[in-house]
């Protein structure tokens, strides 16, 4: 019951929230899709073919990264026999993270990988919910919303941490040879036997892209419907199509809080089955 008392307040804080940004709308001149351009906030000078100037997207996983050291920090610090609801919360992330995901689906070195898996599913985690706050970072410094996962550059990153790790894991764990013995099918034909090696190599790679585009592809989709959303109620300087708009991007918005959280959850409980794999896996 509270909880769908908090829904009908947040839809309806929502709606006034648009209805009083309306009569500036047309001012605003809110470009969707410039929303999503990096732009340099800081210019430095170039490495090489490496700009290392600091844009949006760099200031979102510094804030990103403080979150966390300070949630770290702070847990830490309060730890009691008797949790508050701050270390119940803190408490259940772990749990989720330990025993819903490595715990869940990794039969042996838990305790060894789940520093990684837990830690990229809490950075994921937080950078997406921090894409859900309005900060003053878009076009001319408008406050708007960027999810820094809708940036392929940094899942790819983060996929190719677990592309490096799950390969380090089995090599560690039989030796490069037998590990990559291991891709080969020994009661297959020879002619076959090469095949499947082929085969494997190239669905390793698939993982790759497969991991970085969902988390990218999901996380960009979401905040461009809602930039939608919230740039037509706008447009059409109408109360009442603004109202009717402005109560579907706060659906949305409350949406994509799950969608955050389901992301996280995907991308490190792949992360723990690809491990997983390369430690048990024998074809």
């Amino acid at each position: 019951m509270k909880l769908k008392r908090l829904m009908w307040v947040v839809i309806i804080v929502g709606v006034l929230v648009g209805l009083f940004l309306l009569p500036g709308g047309a001012k605003s001149q809110v470009d969707v899709a410039k929303e999503f351009e990096l732009h340099p906030l800081i210019r430095l000078p170039k490495l090489g073919p490496i700009d290392l100037s600091v844009t949006k997207a760099v200031v979102y996983l510094w804030l990103t990264t403080a979150v966390i050291v300070v949630g770290a920090l702070a847990v830490s610090r309060i730890l009691k026999a008797k949790p508050g609801r701050f270390q119940s919360f803190m408490e259940m992330l772990y749990g989720i993270a330990h025993d819903g995901i490595a715990g869940s689906v990794m039969r042996v070195g838990v305790a060894t990988w789940f520093p990684y898996i837990g830690s990229v599913f809490v950075f994921i985690l937080v950078s997406n919910a921090i894409g859900l706050l309005p900060l003053p970072l878009g076009e001319h410094h408008q406050l708007s919303f960027y999810a820094v996962t809708g940036n392929l550059n940094v899942t790819i990153t983060l996929a190719l941490f677990t592309f490096v790790f799950t390969h380090y894991a089995g090599i560690r764990q039989k030796g490069a040879w037998g590990y990559v013995k291991g891709w080969m099918l020994p009661s297959a034909p020879p002619v076959m036997r090469e095949l499947i090696f082929v085969m494997h190599i190239v669905s390793e790679f698939f993982r790759l892209v497969s991991l970085s585009v969902r988390l990218f592809a999901n996380m960009l989709a979401g905040h461009a419907i809602l930039a939608v959303f919230f740039t037509m109620a706008l447009v059409f300087q109408s109360y009442l199509i603004a109202s009717v708009l402005q109560a579907g991007s706060v659906v949305l918005f409350l949406f994509e809080i799950f969608i955050a959280f389901i992301q996280a959850f995907i991308f490190a409980i792949l992360s723990a089955v690809y491990v997983s794999g390369a430690l048990e896996e024998e074809h």
